[in-house]
């Protein structure tokens, strides 16, 4: 009897143990084939994915049936603290300088996923600056580089003439020239909220320079952190910082010299991204238009080619720059090997694919470009110091507050 129910715990035991193997067998089959997870927050939407359509060659899956990654795009409406929340998890993160990605920088460093300080040799000096760095191992990779531009039509002015801005007092000069043949000598999206911050802010430290336009940006933050970030809270806080000696007394006295002598046209804070594309199609209606590198690439080819781009001029040509740009970063969140080689060759063997795709300017210094305007971006920001992340970045973490912000600013420039 005893030897029979031995023998039966014996068969019994090990069916189950030969269940729990397949089970465990199969649970990791499914953990080896699960892909990685690569997110993006905030990142304009084609620049997006021309990086996804690079990002999905830099690994091949065992079926090589599949792509490599699952792709998330994180709700950029909201902090970056909170999206991850209500999201997989992903190992890889693509987002722009500011804030939020000072918060994923510390979840890469909380988790070790670093990578090796040589990973920024083969990159300017001011782009390896912008890097977030601890300990020698890097947890944020500049990949791309983004810029404020001011793109000066060759059908109103001579090649000469565009040449020749280098300062401020040029480019007013050259838009006061087109006011009797242009309806809007200046004009740039000024409704659109971000695009008005990140303008607004790159003439902040173009005309008063980094000091104060770190300021502003910590002014700005504090008030946020004690939780006045209302449109009232926030038009205080601009009385103030539009005051004499104010951080941006400056901006706010240019912009509105140039609205009142006809240079920004009166309805200027009106103007969204389809008017201003409109105005740039119809040669007599704009002269000088200010946007991004982004926006420069999704301008139709036969408009965009009849302009000629530059950075936003300084007060003087001797003021030292630190242009307000996008730079994009590659973020492992946590320790993935094939998401640490695809950023590994993101910064390195594909950059000149990854900029022939976006558009956008190389963080090596020695790397192919689709054109000169990209290459000129990799010079300007070469040559000046460390760039600054844009105010909407800089200052703030979601929507509500840049809207709040931004609407406060509107009604004191009306």
């Amino acid at each position: 009897m005893n030897k029979k129910i031995s023998l039966q715990k014996i068969v019994l035991f090990s069916t189950c143990g030969i269940f729990l193997l397949i089970v465990l067998s199969l649970l990791i089959l499914a953990i080896a084939s699960r892909k990685p997870v690569a997110a993006f927050y905030g990142i304009p939407e084609r620049n997006q994915k021309q990086i996804e359509t690079i990002l999905q060659t830099t690994h091949t899956r065992r079926n090589k049936k599949s792509l490599p990654y699952e792709i998330v795009t994180l709700d950029s409406s909201v902090s970056l603290q909170k999206a991850l929340k209500s999201s997989k998890k992903p190992a890889l993160l693509f987002i722009n300088n500011g804030m939020n990605a000072d918060y994923a920088a510390k979840l890469a460093i909380k988790s070790g996923s670093g990578f090796e300080s040589s990973i920024l040799s083969p990159m300017t000096r001011s782009v390896k600056q912008t890097a977030i760095v601890q300990k020698d191992k890097v947890f944020a990779v500049p990949l791309l580089l983004d810029n404020y531009e001011i793109d000066i039509s060759n059908v109103k002015f001579q090649p000469e003439a565009i040449e020749n801005v280098f300062t401020l007092d040029e480019m007013e000069k050259l838009a006061k020239i087109s006011k009797s043949s242009t309806r809007a000598p200046i004009i740039f999206a000024a409704a659109e909220d971000e695009i008005f911050l990140d303008i607004f802010g790159a003439f902040v430290e173009s005309i008063s320079g980094k000091e104060k336009y770190e300021s502003a940006v910590k002014k700005i933050q504090q008030s946020i952190s004690v939780g006045k970030s209302s449109r009232v809270a926030f038009a205080n806080l601009l009385t103030e910082m539009c005051a004499p000696d104010g951080e941006f007394y400056e901006t706010v006295q240019l912009f509105k010299k140039w609205e009142q002598t006809g240079i920004l046209p009166k309805n200027y804070l009106q103007f969204q991204n389809k008017d201003v594309t409109a105005y740039m199609a119809t040669e007599e209606l704009s002269a000088i238009v200010i946007m991004s590198l982004t926006k420069h690439r999704s301008t139709d080819r036969n408009v965009i080619t009849k302009f000629t781009s530059s950075f936003i001029p300084s007060a003087n040509i001797s003021d030292k720059r630190n242009f307000t740009i996008p730079v994009t970063y590659g973020i492992l969140l946590k320790k993935n090997k094939i998401a640490k080689k695809s950023i590994e060759m993101l910064a390195g063997d594909l950059q000149q694919h990854l900029c022939n795709k976006t558009g956008l300017a190389p963080v090596l210094s020695n790397c192919g470009v689709p054109d000169h305007q990209s290459d000129d971006v990799r010079y300007w920001v070469a040559a000046t110091d460390k760039p600054l992340a844009p105010l909407s970045n800089a200052a703030f973490t979601n929507k509500p507050n840049r809207t709040a912000f931004a609407e406060a600013l509107r009604s004191l420039l009306r």
